[in-house]
């Protein structure tokens, strides 16, 4: 009897030991492939590939990893440290989210780590800063609105693929962006509501379509310079006030930016270049820019200072990795979080 129950204990162990074996293996399993999967997101943000739609859907609706959004909601990427973060979201009395670009904002703030973190790590952190601030109904019209923004980027980036595709780097005409740019605008409607769309984009395409407009009256050689001009006032009637204001304020600019550097380039003194300002603006607005003037002139030669450095670096660091890292450690001694993601753009052109 006692060797029976002997026999059954022994069995019994054994079964146990291989249910803890199996599950442990199972979970060593599951930790691979969400290893596996993390990679494969970093490796994808750092190429600008896009993702599978159900995999998006996936990582914005999913329950939330409280370790995780901790986590993530105190460190931020280095990037993203010491900038000013964004407001915060409004809500109508009922507890529904107030619809405008404050969202958008939002989103873009911690997508422009995208390449330093991966996207599933960025689909956290916006998650975790909508649950801080959001709650029941405002938090769930949150979600979706994100999960239907990163769709449509996610398209975005699909259609740049085909075009790239399609046509040569040197082969671009009007007709190709607007092409292109109808195309986008075609993805929006499918992941987006009306009045997402015209808080998002409203302002940016009336600005693009005047644009497009003007080019394509400059460009058409059928027409003749008095038709153009014609044209050109036409389009100015039907264009947004604010938007005609701006150009307005841009021409006058950029006819002054051109007088004061031809004066710059004279050996001109202060008082000519402000009487210059004063001539052109109002004394505010002198003043204004006399201060601006001064501001990118230290920018410039900050930038110039930097490039000496990054040339160096360029010329005697062989070795990817270790170059990226001292260009990184350089970029962090001349430029704060804000100014280093201007420089990353200067230096994409530049380089």
């Amino acid at each position: 009897m006692n060797l029976n129950i002997l026999k059954v204990s022994i069995i019994l162990i054994s079964i146990a030991m291989f249910a803890i074996a199996l599950f442990n293996m199972l979970a060593g399993d599951e930790k691979i492939e969400q290893q596996k999967q993390s990679a494969i997101l970093i490796d994808q943000s750092a190429t600008n590939a896009p993702l599978k739609p159900e995999l998006i859907t996936e990582l914005v609706l999913s329950p939330p990893d409280s370790i995780a959004y901790a986590e993530y909601a105190i460190v931020l990427p280095t990037s993203l440290r010491n900038t000013p973060m964004p407001e915060h979201l409004d809500i109508n009395d009922d507890g529904s989210l107030i619809i405008n670009k404050k969202i958008l904002h939002l989103f873009e703030f911690y997508l422009s780590a995208m390449g330093e973190e991966s996207i599933e790590v960025i689909i956290t952190r916006i998650k975790s800063s909508l649950r801080e601030q959001l709650t029941a109904q405002a938090l769930d019209e949150a979600l979706h609105i994100l999960e239907g923004y990163l769709q449509y980027r996610n398209e975005i980036t699909a259609i740049k693929q085909e075009y790239n595709q399609a046509i040569g780097a040197n082969d671009y005409s009007l007709e190709h962006v607007i092409n292109a740019r109808d195309e986008l605008i075609e993805a929006r409607w499918r992941f987006l509501s009306k009045d997402v769309i015209t808080a998002f984009f409203a302002l940016a395409d009336d600005y693009e379509n005047y644009m497009l407009g003007i080019a394509s009256i400059t460009k058409d050689n059928s027409l003749s310079k008095e038709q153009k001009d014609n044209a050109i006032s036409l389009l100015n009637t039907q264009a947004p006030s604010w938007l005609i204001e701006q150009q307005n304020t841009a021409n006058q600019l950029n006819e002054y930016r051109q007088h004061h550097s031809e004066l710059v380039s004279q050996g001109a003194s202060e008082s000519e270049l402000r009487a210059l300002r004063e001539q052109e603006f109002s004394s505010d607005a002198s003043d204004r820019l006399s201060t601006l003037d001064a501001q990118r002139l230290r920018w410039q030669q900050r930038l110039s200072e930097y490039r000496v450095e990054l040339a160096t670096i360029l010329a005697i660091e062989p070795d990817h990795q270790i170059q990226q890292a001292m260009v990184d450690e350089l970029r962090s001694r001349h430029f704060n979080a804000q100014e280093t993601r201007r420089v990353n753009a200067l230096d994409s052109s530049y380089l």
